[in-house]
């Protein structure tokens, strides 16, 4: 049986009264065209699209749920190839709190052994912060990636913990 999608939008006009920094926006867009999402993980994580076999979304949303719902607690988790995850979070508004709700985000799926398990089997984790705002108003970029090193020498300590903060309002950097 045929798929009946509703291609509407293709023929409309006029201006859209939401863009990709709403949380519906940037989760059903995400959700619904699988090459977007892999196409911007692929840049984020320097990958080629040839290393990309699947991804997942753990936390799917029911389309036609209200666009101004913010009940949302984790914008979009993926599963990457059935071997590491990806928090995927667009934050508008600045409460003072990022360091410390990525942070939170990141250990919750870092955590991701089952009883029993070795720990070599931790899978990798990834958080990546779509920010309307500068983090740190002393170190503004575009792109940042955080990692646990020591302080000392800067030795990584494991490759297994990542933060990324995509800065959307230094896009002229």
């Amino acid at each position: 049986m045929q798929s009946q999608t509703n291609y509407q939008f293709m023929s409309a006009k006029g201006r859209l009264p939401y863009n990709m920094t709403n949380d519906y926006m940037f989760r059903i867009v995400l959700q619904r065209d699988r090459e977007t999402l892999v196409g911007l993980i692929c840049s984020i994580l320097h990958l080629s699209r040839d290393e990309v076999i699947d991804v997942t979304i753990e936390n799917p949303i029911t389309p036609g749920e209200s666009i101004e719902d913010k009940e949302f607690q984790l914008d979009i988790l993926v599963s990457l190839n059935n071997n590491s995850y990806i928090n995927l979070e667009m934050q508008v508004l600045n409460y003072n709190n990022w360091p410390l709700r990525s942070l939170s985000y990141l250990c919750r799926k870092f955590d991701n052994l089952q009883k029993g398990n070795d720990y070599s089997e931790v899978k990798p984790v990834y958080q990546v912060g779509f920010l309307d705002f500068t983090l740190f108003k002393e170190h503004p970029e575009f792109f940042a990636k955080y990692q646990l090193k020591n302080v000392k020498d800067g030795f990584l300590y494991t490759d297994k913990f990542n933060i990324f903060v995509i800065e959307l309002n230094h896009t002229n950097l």
